[in-house]
């Protein structure tokens, strides 16, 4: 019995030591090419465009949901639409974007409802892949409580990058262009390939519970970050994030918290959720994701709020 337990143990520490040396070592062919990795042409985007500037930050409702060329013919300014996964958690993504902002910058806020009341505010597994893979340097904006939520996933990404490395030896990978790839945003950050596509079937937000209650953590952020908008002369303007139909009918309690909450925190939304909640016709393959009839519609009304 005991030779059977020091086995275990010594198969435990093996296991736990390829993992690491896969986590820091072992280099993710995939990741190169996925949509996480248009984070560095974002960032290059970010860097190079003059200011004042409008600057579009959320997840995939952002990525999937606006034509930045119909915003900057509006108001005669760039726009750089930052927005990629929701995966990424809005602690990451605003912490994320701080050094790209600038005096006279107008940033525009469209949030996942997650963020609010999940450990989404964190990030995910998405987040792992950016901060091992895509761009290394950024683990030091990572703050503990973080570590702590993504420790989960790392024997995971681990193993997947084994998976991947191995498959990449002995498997030719096709670079093909899809609408996850890298290269399927436009020249102003939006993801297009998918415009000229039939809508896909997908899954609404799940019916909750009603007692979900928000997630304070996540409203202090945002009041912190609105205040260092406001030092350095730009503008923070927070929208509701656009939801099919279904998905918000099955959220509609937790979405009246959120918007109440940050109402008392002086962090409103410009417009009520229920603007924003739009037929599942106009998805193409996720409860936000707009199909290009919808990324019309979502701009046009965004500039007519703005206005």
């Amino acid at each position: 019995m005991k030779n059977f337990l020091v086995k275990i143990i010594k198969l435990t520490l093996f296991t736990i030591f390829v993992l690491v040396l896969s986590l820091f070592f072992v280099p993710d062919k995939v990741s190169e090419t996925s949509i996480l990795a248009a984070l560095k042409d974002k960032n290059e985007l970010l860097g190079k465009t003059p200011s004042p500037k409008i600057i579009l930050v959320g997840g995939s409702n952002v990525s999937f949901g606006m034509d930045s060329k119909k915003l900057e013919k509006r108001y005669r300014m760039p726009v750089v639409n930052t927005g990629l996964h929701g995966g990424l958690g809005m602690e990451f993504m605003l912490n994320h974007i701080k050094p790209y902002v600038q005096k006279g910058d107008v940033l525009i806020l469209m949030p996942e409802y997650e963020y609010f009341y999940t450990d989404n505010f964190y990030g995910e597994m998405e987040l792992v892949s950016v901060i091992f893979d895509v761009e290394p340097e950024s683990k030091k904006i990572i703050s503990t409580e973080q570590w702590s939520h993504l420790l989960k996933y790392l024997p995971v990404y681990s193993a997947k990058k084994i998976k991947n490395y191995a498959s990449s030896l002995f498997q030719k990978s096709a670079d093909v262009i899809d609408i996850y790839h890298r290269n399927s945003f436009n020249s102003y950050g939006d993801a297009c390939l998918h415009w000229n596509l039939p809508n896909q079937s997908y899954l609404p937000a799940p019916a909750l519970k009603g007692n979900e209650k928000v997630n304070a953590k996540s409203i202090q952020f945002l009041k912190e970050f609105k205040l260092y908008v406001k030092n350095k002369g730009a503008g923070l303007l927070i929208f509701p994030p656009v939801i099919d139909k279904t998905s918000f009918d099955n959220q509609k309690i937790i979405i009246e918290k959120i918007a109440e909450e940050l109402k008392n925190n002086d962090l409103t939304f410009f417009t009520k959720p229920s603007a924003y909640r739009y037929e599942d016709s106009l998805f193409f393959n996720s409860y936000y994701h707009l199909n290009k009839k919808g990324v019309d519609k979502r701009t046009e009304q965004l500039i007519r709020d703005l206005d």
